[in-house]
């Protein structure tokens, strides 16, 4: 799956070495995650987005809009589960459905949904959800309010 992390340090005309510093990564975790070789933490893409005011759609190449996000320091787990209830109700989907589709476990993508104490999902999961359905990541974790995304055509 493409982002624009190479795109956008040259946009801001940065070396890997200034982002990671900016993102308080090593240069080589930043490296690896530029060239695909690694994938970037749902904490860090946060810390990244807000780092450069941008919104995890553009990053992550969902869409050209780069509008509708709040900074948010932590992830409210809790209000992601409930957006993903939300996103199976209105999607007539079961938890057994989204698991299959992210090629994952029931039991895992259930443990995103545990009221209790979720657990964080992967960014490459939350990707595949908001690129299938069409919802916004930021959304999705309660950075912003718009909860669909324009797709790129």
């Amino acid at each position: 799956m493409e982002y624009r992390f190479k795109e956008i340090r040259g946009l801001f005309d940065l070396k890997q070495r200034e982002i990671a510093e900016k993102t308080n990564i090593s240069r080589g975790a930043y490296a690896n995650i530029e060239a695909k070789t690694a994938n970037a933490k749902l904490k860090y893409l946060l810390t990244y987005c807000n780092t450069f005011n941008l919104n995890m759609d553009y990053v992550c190449n969902l869409t050209n809009d780069n509008s509708s996000f709040n900074k948010i320091n932590t992830i409210d787990k809790k209000l992601m589960a409930e957006r993903l209830t939300i996103l199976e109700k209105e999607n007539k989907k079961q938890a057994k459905d989204i698991a299959k589709e992210l090629g994952i476990l029931k039991s895992t993508y259930s443990g995103y949904k545990n009221p209790k104490q979720p657990n964080l999902m992967q960014t490459l999961m939350l990707k595949k959800l908001a690129s299938k359905y069409h919802y916004s990541m930021d959304w999705l974790i309660g950075r912003s309010n718009k909860k669909y995304i324009e797709k790129n055509k």
